[in-house]
């Protein structure tokens, strides 16, 4: 074997060297170069080759693989030599892929809160001893809030089910069909970001982790949509319709009356277009009503944002209901109703907004004015009030706002804001408007 260490010095320079252990199988050692002589550091993995004559190539190969992630990446050989052997699929094929489960550890959603529990302070403590030992998958999610981390965690959670099966998948197209085989009674949509879920991490693997590239490519886009399915349902089926105007004055006009906590919140929502869970984040300025951030991704969770200011688009038959309400809101005169405020005073503990908005729902659905409206369209929910705002923003006026500065208001992109609000219209909108059009209609 003389002859191999010849080619390894020659190949891949000093400090790489290889001998035959007493299992029969090959010992990689290297010798980091500091200049300190015998006092240089050494570093040895044994690899699953058999050490003789007709293992040269393949030793080799695996030294070519290994190098550069321990002399350029500064991985530990042990973690290249792991990687390198995530490439095999030969006869382990058969073997669960548990290489996966080291770099898509779930965090446990407790872990970063205050808790005097002794069990929940041991289950993150041990979490973040093994998260650190390799770059971790939900690392790149940082900043998301607490459902969403939950939606990670079950489509983690399920593609390591599959991965880890015996026999074990072979390929990521085959791991793909695998995932989606028990969807169950689910919307096209919702497949759909599940399987891009599932390609998002097979393609981290291969470009964080070495991951075999030929073996683990995501299946092409064709056969993902093949997998989708398609939606009997229209994209006009899919949009949650707005409150209408009338509905929304006798629902005002009671509230008023019965229980003025729910006045304000429905008020502050409907008539300034805010999300259920802003109502967490409000704060007054010089009579103007501005709105925080509770939207969070990794790209925003970092950065400080301004609070949007929002504008009231009033009832016709209420005209400056929306100074009035800022007013009530600023004194404090009338609060919020208290199951609100409740989830208000935990969002620092819990991490998450969303709990905020579910306890409005949970108001708002016990009233019986709003049960009306919705047995009257059963397709209606409480975001209806925010999308109200949004059609009496460009139906509501002959001088109609455009979609920037609507969009703005709403605190969402010009691009989020036509996705979701380009199709609300009806023929009788349709036909209102070309009658004001040929109305004013130029001879060019």
């Amino acid at each position: 074997m003389s002859g191999l260490r010849r080619n390894i010095g020659s190949n891949f320079g000093r400090g790489w060297r290889v001998i035959g252990e007493a299992s029969g199988l090959t010992k990689l050692t290297y010798v980091y170069q500091e200049f300190k002589g015998a006092g240089n550091k050494k570093t040895a993995k044994t690899l699953p080759i058999k050490w003789g004559p007709t293992s040269q190539v393949e030793i080799l190969k695996a030294i070519e693989f290994i190098k550069p992630l321990v002399v350029e990446k500064n991985l530990t050989l042990n973690d290249a030599a792991s990687r390198w052997k995530a490439q095999f699929i030969g006869d382990e094929k058969t073997a669960p892929n548990k290489n996966w489960n080291d770099f898509l550890l779930v965090p446990p959603l407790k872990g970063r809160l205050k808790t005097d529990k002794e069990e929940d302070r041991k289950y993150y403590a041990a979490y973040k001893k093994e998260s650190a030992k390799v770059d971790q998958f939900m690392a790149t999610k940082q900043g998301l809030s607490r459902k969403t981390e939950k939606d990670w965690g079950r489509r983690i959670n399920r593609f390591l089910e599959v991965m880890n099966r015996k026999p074990a998948p072979n390929t990521g197209t085959q791991l793909i069909k695998l995932c989606a085989e028990n969807f169950g009674e689910i919307e096209p949509d919702e497949k759909k970001r599940y399987l891009d879920a599932w390609c998002e991490i097979l393609k981290y693997g291969i470009t964080r982790h070495s991951m075999n590239e030929k073996r683990w490519q995501p299946p092409y886009e064709s056969y993902k949509k093949e997998l989708i399915g398609k939606s009997n349902r229209t994209k006009e089926d899919k949009l949650t319709p707005y409150v209408e105007e009338s509905d929304l004055f006798n629902l005002l006009e009671s509230l008023e009356s019965s229980n003025k906590e729910l006045f304000l919140a429905t008020s502050l929502i409907s008539l300034f277009g805010l999300r259920l869970s802003e109502l967490a984040v409000l704060t007054v300025q010089d009579g103007n009503l501005y709105v925080g951030h509770i939207k969070k991704n990794a790209n925003t969770s970092s950065r400080k944002r301004k609070p949007r200011r929002a504008f009231a688009i009033d009832l016709v038959e209420k005209p400056n209901l929306g100074a009035k309400i800022v007013r009530l809101y600023e004194s404090g005169l009338i609060k919020l109703p208290k199951p609100v405020l409740t989830q208000i005073d935990k969002v620092r503990e819990k991490n998450t907004y969303g709990d905020v908005g579910q306890a409005y729902v949970q108001i708002l659905e016990r009233n019986e004015v709003w049960k009306n409206i919705v047995k009257n369209n059963t397709d209606v929910t409480p975001y209806s009030l925010r999308h109200r705002f949004a059609h009496q923003c460009h139906k509501g006026s002959t001088v109609p706002l455009s979609v920037k500065d609507a969009a703005a208001a709403m605190g969402h992109t010009p691009s989020t804001h036509m996705n979701f609000y380009s199709r609300y219209t009806t023929e009788l909108s349709v036909a209102k408007a070309f009658e004001r059009h040929l109305e004013n209609r130029l001879a060019v």
